[in-house]
């Protein structure tokens, strides 16, 4: 039973400004996070590769390129159930400048980082312990971000606040986009050479300004109030696992979709349509960086919905219809026009998939679990996620559509086969949104919807 309730009568506000300076904080590690793997990820498909894995045939590279990306997810867990842990027992707030500073340093060192050229084999495993570093702080940031988000709201405005580090990894994904396309049009040999590692350089400035900010923020409400009534686990993770792991195991399947789709697009697009369809390496970043931008607005317009609506249908009906889309998706693809990749992106990446299941997701895991153990539960669920699906889509992807001769139908099954589970998954919990159990309380006579039963709903 999650207790997130209001300390104060329903008209109150005294958190307001406490409020609006977290969702601040979040947002701006947010917009880090993934300006940190989104650079990552484009650049395993047109750096990586040819500079830090040469001598290798262009199949070769690619895969072991894609396999350092998924070496950050791997170290996702790691950092994130530590750093979990230290969030449930003391406090969001401090964690979530550890994550800022370990996927601020992963970065700069990245782009600072020598090519195979100049140190041979030293070369990627230095980047295999940057993108370590960076999967260590990158482990506890959205789900922290969600946790924090999630306790500072109203109980009716959850899945709207939670849902702004979502909307903030992708104006992180725009920043990172759009200096990649610019540098990527570069003279390919000043591109090699240096023109890559300025997006790298440049994260330092979002470093700062977020470290300030969190540094200014304050602790939840709901996790200083936890702590004052005793509400501490000495082991959290133990206690998530052993009290709600039915619930974190549907958690896992209910992000499946996210995860193996939009890394699919993210992570695999750039190749599949540079070496299969012969295209300039920008066009897929820019099809990314349109989606990125919508996603903007598009994951908290989900959040508000979620408030409304409840999370399951909105869940719900993301799954299904990434399900339904994986085929037309590689159809609109494949038309080879920057246009249609474009649309196909918007349509698969920021309206099925970030508004309707990314969106809701922060509030609807975060409701789902404890106060005492919120923390360490959804960093297991989402990074368990993470290392399942996530880290490994671009690979898989390479691997289905060399298996396929070069076709992406075994990647739009893979993809289509995520959607189910995301669905399924989501059927199988609870809803939890405020709003969406008063009227199930109301339709089912256990109100007579004149007393406001969202505070009593607030407990789920």
């Amino acid at each position: 039973m999650a207790d997130l309730r209001p300390t104060t009568a329903p008209d109150a506000d005294p958190q307001a400004a406490s409020r609006k300076r977290n969702a601040l904080a979040a947002v701006v590690g947010s917009v880090l996070e993934w300006y940190d793997f989104f650079l990552f990820s484009t650049s395993a498909a047109l750096v990586f590769n040819k500079i830090f894995f040469s001598g290798e045939s262009e199949y070769v590279a690619t895969l072991a390129s894609f396999a350092t990306f998924a070496v950050g997810f791997a170290a996702r867990p790691i950092g994130g159930l530590i750093l979990a842990h230290l969030g449930d027992r003391w406090g969001r707030k401090p964690v979530l400048q550890i994550t800022l500073v370990l996927m601020g340093v992963g970065t700069l060192a990245i782009g600072l980082l020598p090519t195979y050229e100049q140190i041979g084999i030293w070369a990627p495993v230095l980047l295999v312990f940057c993108r370590i570093l960076q999967g260590l702080g990158v482990g506890a940031e959205l789900g922290g971000a969600y946790v924090w988000t999630t306790e500072s709201a109203k109980p009716t405005q959850r899945g709207f606040y939670a849902a702004l580090p979502g909307g903030g990894e992708f104006l992180g994904v725009v920043c990172a986009s759009g200096a990649m396309a610019i540098v990527s049009s570069m003279d390919e040999e000043k591109f090699l050479s240096w023109g890559w590692r300025l997006p790298y350089l440049a994260s330092v400035v979002v470093v700062i300004a977020g470290f300030v900010l969190r540094h200014m923020a304050d602790e939840s409400e709901t996790f200083k109030e936890a702590v004052a009534e005793g509400k501490k686990e000495k082991a959290p993770l133990t206690a998530a696992v052993r009290g709600h792991g039915r619930t974190i195991l549907l958690m896992i399947g209910a992000g499946s979709a996210t995860a193996v789709a939009s890394y699919s697009i993210q992570g695999y697009l750039p190749a599949y349509t540079t070496q299969q369809l012969g295209m300039p390496a920008n066009v897929a970043v820019i099809a990314i960086t349109i989606a990125a931008a919508v996603s903007v607005f598009s994951i908290p317009l989900g959040g508000w919905l979620s408030d409304r609506v409840g999370r399951r249908p909105l869940m719900m009906g993301g799954g299904i219809a990434i399900a339904l889309f994986a085929v037309p998706f590689w159809l609109l693809v494949g038309a080879k026009s920057l246009p249609m990749i474009s649309m196909a992106v918007s349509l698969a990446f920021a309206v099925i998939l970030n508004s309707m299941i990314f969106g809701p997701a922060g509030s609807f895991f975060s409701e789902l679990l404890p106060t005492e153990v919120r923390f360490s539960g959804l960093v297991l669920a989402r990074e368990t996620t993470a290392v399942l699906f996530s880290g490994t889509a671009p690979f898989i992807a390479t691997l289905l559509v060399h298996a396929g001769g070069g076709s992406p139908w075994l990647l739009a099954g893979y993809m289509a086969l995520s959607g189910v589970i995301t669905a399924i998954s989501v059927l199988l919990l609870p809803e939890t949104a405020p709003r969406a159990l008063r009227r199930k309380a109301i339709n089912s006579g256990a109100s007579d919807g004149s007393t406001p039963i969202d505070v009593e709903y607030a407990e789920v």
